[in-house]
Parts: structure tokens; sequence; C-alpha cells
């Protein structure tokens, strides 16, 4: 009788769906802020989801107002978020909430409840994805058939995803 080998176990190939959902969920949210570090260049699924950004977060202007510290981090929390509440892996790359928030805080009482302060923002970021949830699918479509999109395509599918949702609840 011959004797069977086993088949190493299947690796799992990257979700197109998943991938661009959270890739979606950081460029719409980012988008919707208007704030000038959260002004995207591309988003991208090519090579995993890459949200790249046209201007990197200044530490001191983040320091300085306390609403724009809120906005980038919220931004960057956005794909964790995304992908707890779609009981999706985890994806590598893009800013790090906890480490732009740490360099933001300057008083040590504030980082004393950075963990605290962290989980407020988590929850406003998962309310905000829930609210947009409709132009983060529009996203991710685009860029499930295209690959990328530039900051142009968000913003044109964004207000599309808006146009619909004001007609169907008007």
């Amino acid at each position: 009788m011959p004797r069977l080998t086993p088949f190493p176990a299947p690796t799992a190939l990257p979700d197109l769906h998943g991938t661009a959902t959270l890739a979606a969920a950081e460029a719409v949210l980012a988008q919707l802020s208007g704030r000038a570090p959260l002004r995207i260049d591309s988003v991208s699924v090519t090579d995993g989801p890459l949200v790249r950004y046209a201007l990197a977060p200044d530490i001191e202007a983040m320091r300085a107002n306390r609403g724009l510290m809120e906005d980038v981090v919220m931004a960057a929390l956005a794909a964790p978020v995304a992908a707890g509440m779609l009981d999706l892996p985890q994806v590598a790359g893009g800013r790090d909430a906890h480490a732009l928030l740490d360099a933001a805080l300057t008083e040590p009482e504030e980082r004393e409840v950075l963990d605290a302060y962290l989980l407020v923002l988590t929850a406003r970021t998962r309310a905000q994805l829930r609210r947009a949830w409709a132009e983060i699918g529009v996203v991710a479509a685009g860029l499930r058939e295209h690959g990328t999109l530039d900051a142009q395509d968000v913003q044109h599918r964004m207000a599309c995803a808006q146009g619909i949702r004001g007609t169907l609840l008007n």
C-alpha cells in the first residue's frame, strides 16, 4: 500500500475585501477630518493596506492643538479598530496611535492615564467608523477594483456615498 503524505497546512491568502476595507477606513476618517496632516496622497492595497499621507504629523502642532492631536490619533486607530469590528487580523504598518499620543502628551498627569485616553479615542473612532460605513464601503469597492486610489478618487467616492445616503434618507 502506498504511503500517503499529508499536505502542509494551507497558508491564508490575504483577503482583498478585508484589506481594502481596513485601508478605506483609515483613508475615510483621515479625509473626514480635513486637517493638513491627515490629507492623503494615495491609498493602496497592492502591497497590503497602505495609506500615504501628504504630510507627516507635526508633534509640536499636536501638543498645541488638542483637537488636531485627537484627529491624528483617531485616524491612526481607524484600521485596527475596523479590524476588531470585523474580526479581521490586525495589519502591520501605518501610524502608531500609541506612539503618536505618547509623543504629543507633555504633562506627567496625562501620561499616567495614556492608556485610558487611548481607550476613549478608540471608542470615539469606532463611533465615527459606524457613521461613515457607507463611505468606507464605497472607497473599499474602488480599492478592490483599481488597487490604488488617489486623494481625488477617495473624495469623489465619499461624495457619491454621501449623496446616495442623502437621497435614500429624504
